[in-house]
């Protein structure tokens, strides 16, 4: 919030700077518009002046729009920024009516001027201003999306168009052509009426919360490639003043838990961050039952733990392992069902699971489960105080089937079923996660061939 705050700081004081540089053009065009009597500068003089309302109307808009949400706009304040922008659109309009009648009433009753160096040397200076100060408006609205600045922005730079235009007529008239005072000002409100056209069908567009060009087409490319994601079946886009609300609808797969469904939403709401400088996303999840070509947007591990909450009796899939070799897949893994079961519906169930695995891809040829029950509760009693020679032996099998460990604890637990042994070990902390884990496999190997009592291990490896 802190960064947006200063982003808003900067759209004010731009348009401060845009207050001040209209008032002192417009003071210029003024004075020498009527010394000279010159029906271009003078247009130019009421352009600059309706620039400068603009310009007080755009500083007044961008600080109520920079106000939070309230009760009564819970979208927040940035249609005025919208609204400040048609209006100037309109007062455009007004100016241009009034150049083209005064640049034809002189055409027709032949009220020409005489050549001036003063109007040539203030068209020079408010060419120069228009550029510096279009400049700095266009290049703040872009940065923080504010559409009062930018509607600014194009008042300045038909400004600096039209006064290209007025000063083409001024040196005309210098070179003995009267009539292109007139013409340099009709040159100005054509392009008053093409600009401002523009101008007031965008701010219109955003008024009535017309889509935001090409916001829709993002936002699905950047859900689609969201892991867990199916379909984005519906997005809806408006903006107001520099905020961009999105409201997706996307479907998941109908096994996902609440807990990964909120990971995706989350995804989702980090990846359309980049779409504008604030952008408020509400994503809504609908579950649906996968279908089988679908599986292949998704890695052979998500699809394996897919297909295991379809199976309400297999409680979790780990210590997968995915071998290819000649276009052909192995997979091997772990499948936890409840204890109470016999081998024989457990068997049933895990070849069940195996079949609907290779149906998710005709390379997959086999399927290696192996069986192990969930957690059991049981009584322990700890015998680690009476067990220094087992505890002995364990810190120097492990130093021998890992020489980089370090074992800082072993603790063995008496149960009906036999010895658990559960082993504290540090290492190097930048090994890979699956170096660390074969380490693991490695003790837990070696104990379990050199100490028959022992009926299960659980080892646990932190970095040094």
């Amino acid at each position: 919030m802190g960064n947006d705050n200063r982003g808003r700081q900067k759209v004010h004081r731009a348009a401060a700077i845009s207050v001040l540089a209209a008032l002192l053009l417009t003071f210029l065009k003024t004075v020498i518009g009527i010394l000279t009597n010159s029906i271009g500068i003078i247009s130019e003089a009421l352009h600059s002046g309706l620039d400068l309302l603009a310009a007080a109307i755009t500083l007044g808009a961008v600080r109520s729009a920079s106000k939070e949400p309230d009760m009564e706009h819970q979208y927040g304040h940035g249609k005025i920024e919208n609204f400040s922008a048609l209006v100037e659109t309109i007062l455009l309009w007004i100016t241009s009516a009034w150049i083209i009648y005064e640049a034809f009433r002189r055409i027709l009753g032949e009220e020409f001027i005489e050549p001036s160096i003063w109007g040539i040397a203030v068209m020079l200076t408010s060419i120069l201003v228009d550029y510096e100060r279009s400049r700095i408006l266009y290049r703040t609205a872009r940065k923080y999306n504010s559409q009062a600045l930018e509607a600014d922005a194009l008042h300045f730079s038909t400004d600096m168009l039209s006064s290209v235009v007025v000063l083409l007529g001024l040196l005309l008239v210098s070179l003995g052509f009267p009539i292109g005072d007139p013409l340099g000002a009709l040159g100005v409100s054509v392009v008053i009426l093409f600009v401002s056209y523009n101008l007031a069908k965008r701010s219109f567009n955003f008024l009535v919360d017309r889509a935001p060009e090409g916001v829709k087409e993002a936002v699905i490319t950047t859900c689609s490639n969201i892991p867990g994601v199916l379909d984005c079946s519906r997005v809806r886009a408006r903006t107001s003043g520099p905020d961009l609300f999105v409201d997706v609808v996307v479907t998941v797969d109908e096994t996902v838990t609440t807990g990964e469904a909120h990971i995706i939403t989350d995804s989702i709401e980090s990846s359309l961050a980049g779409l504008a400088p604030r952008v408020d996303v509400v994503v809504h999840v609908e579950p649906a039952k996968m279908e089988t070509s679908e599986y292949t947007k998704m890695s052979l591990y998500e699809q394996l733990q897919v297909l295991a909450r379809r199976e309400p009796m297999i409680l979790s899939v780990h210590n997968v392992r995915i071998f290819t070799f000649r276009r052909q897949i192995e997979i091997a893994a772990d499948i936890e069902m409840s204890a109470d079961m016999t081998l024989e519906e457990a068997h049933r169930i895990s070849e069940q699971f195996e079949n609907e695995i290779k149906r998710t891809d005709s390379r997959i040829k086999t399927v290696l489960l192996h069986l192990e029950t969930a957690a059991i509760e049981s009584e322990a009693a700890d015998i680690t105080s009476k067990s220094e020679s087992l505890v002995n032996q364990v810190r120097d099998l492990v130093e021998r089937a890992a020489p980089k460990i370090s074992c800082s604890n072993v603790t063995v637990r008496k149960e009906d079923e036999g010895v658990s042994l559960l082993i504290q070990c540090s290492v190097d902390g930048t090994i890979s996660l699956a170096e660390s884990h074969e380490i693991s496999e490695a003790i837990e190997k070696r104990i379990m061939e050199s100490i028959s009592e022992v009926s299960s291990i659980f080892v646990h490896i932190e970095p040094l």
